[in-house]
């Protein structure tokens, strides 16, 4: 059934007037079949003016009129023109007009702040594709422009700063129960972006409103929320390393994440399955590669080969995923991975192999290297060793006039590698 112009204003004046802050984010979303149904017969020539009359004469408040007359355009452009660049500017300036009215209500209009926030995210995605794609086409040697994604990330950071500072209304009613979701949409502009630096920036904003006592306790905000916002802080401290930070974030996300979602799921092992293996040096059960047959073709021969001690076929699979565990910011850690635990335990098997002699050559060493195609000279083990010593994954020390490794005789692979 086809819905006027008119009768869709209609629907949302009263969506409005009633703070029912759930229909109104159906019906601001780009993809709402009544406002597509509102929209399809304008004209693309007079489109704009002729949308922003019929929307002032129907909604009484100049603000909200202003947000359905963008909406209504978001939608022609979008949906009905196809033209996701023009419809990325209109979105950013609905987005920011927004901002303005969520500063004047409560947390009834967070629905739709949810809505508008995320489809500025999606349509700059896809507007920064297509003049990527444009320039690549016309060899194009111009000064870089400024990306989409750029624009619309301080919108959405201006979105996360009217939630933050809301101090009029009570904490039943407060902005601040969106912090967490708008601040979830802003870590993944930032990580499409590649800057995790401005992600860290945006957190420390977080805690330091949250150590001030001015954010409410993160276990009362929707577990959706907190998954993901667990989901990106885990992320962010494997990225700098910090593991143990890494599976605290991370074993959160997942013990809260709905067992049906079976992606997310996927997204969080992703990294906490290496992280488990540095620091705990703990496999995944054969369910887990069996319920995620993505993490298994991208991990498993790795793991079988540090189980073994395998080194030749761990830098095999490690060079075949390169790209992909680099594109994914694992690849790092995985190389961590080789250095603390897969290198020691195949020290540890010429060790074996040699009768545990105590006083090993350092050529005896190289040689095993040698054999499974490592070529590298007797200095270059020697730094390996002096690592592995001051790491705690071998006990003995070095004697560089002898060219051997004194091994302890008491565990000189300790367990925990």
């Amino acid at each position: 059934m086809t819905m006027s112009l008119e009768a869709y204003l209609a629907k949302l004046n009263r969506a409005v007037k009633t703070r029912s802050g759930h229909d109104l984010a159906l019906l601001v979303s780009k993809d709402n079949k009544d406002l597509l149904s509102a929209v399809r017969n304008f004209s693309s020539f007079s489109a704009a003016s002729d949308i922003s009359t019929v929307a002032h004469s129907t909604v009484k408040n100049k603000d909200w009129a202003a947000i359905a007359s963008g909406s209504c355009l978001v939608a022609y452009l979008y949906e009905i023109e196809r033209d996701p660049v023009l419809a990325y500017r209109e979105q950013n300036t609905l987005t920011q007009l927004f901002n303005r009215v969520v500063e004047k209500n409560d947390n009834w209009i967070l629905p739709v702040l949810y809505t508008i926030t995320q489809q500025l995210r999606h349509i700059a995605v896809e507007a920064d594709t297509i003049l990527q794609n444009q320039s690549n086409s016309q060899n194009s040697s111009t000064e870089k422009q400024e990306r989409k994604l750029e624009e619309a990330a301080r919108t959405i950071n201006r979105s996360l700063t009217v939630c933050l500072n809301d101090r009029n209304s009570p904490l039943e009613s407060s902005r601040k129960q969106g912090i967490y979701f708008v601040l979830s949409v802003l870590f993944k502009v930032y990580f499409k972006l590649g800057v995790l630096s401005l992600a860290k920036s945006a957190l420390r904003v977080l805690n330091s409103s949250s150590a001030a006592g001015d954010v409410p306790p993160l276990e009362t905000y929707p577990k959706a929320h907190v998954v993901t916002f667990r989901y990106y802080v885990g992320i962010l401290a494997f990225v700098e390393e910090d593991y143990e930070k890494a599976e605290e974030h991370l074993s959160a996300a997942l013990n809260l994440c709905h067992r049906k979602s079976i992606r997310n799921q996927q997204r969080i092992l992703l990294y906490l399955i290496p992280t488990h293996l540095l620091l705990r040096r703990q496999f995944p059960q054969a369910g887990v590669w069996t319920q995620f047959p993505d993490l298994a073709r991208l991990y498993q021969p790795l793991f079988a080969a540090v189980r073994r001690g395998d080194l030749r076929a761990y830098e095999s699979h490690l060079a075949a995923r390169e790209a992909t565990l680099i594109k994914r910011r694992l690849y790092l850690t995985l190389l961590k991975t080789r250095s603390a635990i897969v290198r020691p335990r195949f020290f540890e098997m010429v060790y074996r192999a040699k009768d545990r002699n105590s006083r090993m050559p350092v050529a005896t060493f190289r040689e095993g290297l040698h054999a499974i195609g490592i070529d590298v000279d007797d200095e270059q083990v020697e730094c390996w060793c002096a690592v592995m010593i001051y790491q705690g994954q071998m006990k003995g020390y070095i004697s560089r006039e002898k060219g051997i490794v004194v091994l302890s005789n008491t565990d000189p692979f300790p367990k925990r590698r």
